[in-house]
């Protein structure tokens, strides 16, 4: 986790082979840092190496409707975790403005 007053930041972890939904109460963006699957309706892969303008499926920004609504995660893998950051800005009423000692 990472907080101060301005941003804050979280990681997910979705299972080998689960699906969640995650709900926030705000607009968020994210890049996925391990593994693969499915963010909403896009396939989510993370990036292991990007040339200039190579596109890729590692980083989605989810509006504050959709956030509330929630967003569903499909781990695809039998093994590897899917590791999800999370960040967002100062209107997120739930993240904390520090990070506990």
């Amino acid at each position: 986790m990472y907080a101060n007053p301005y941003i804050g930041a979280k990681e997910t972890t979705v299972s080998p082979g689960r699906t969640v939904t995650i709900r926030e109460a705000a607009a968020f963006g994210c890049i996925v840092v391990q593994g693969f699957g499915r963010f909403g309706a896009f396939d989510a892969e993370a990036a292991g190496m990007l040339r200039f303008g190579q596109l890729s499926g590692d980083e989605y920004f989810v509006s504050e409707q959709s956030a509330r609504d929630g967003v569903t995660v499909t781990n695809a893998s039998k093994w590897e975790p899917m590791v999800i950051l999370q960040h967002f800005g100062p209107n997120n009423r739930e993240m904390p403005k520090e990070v506990p000692a």
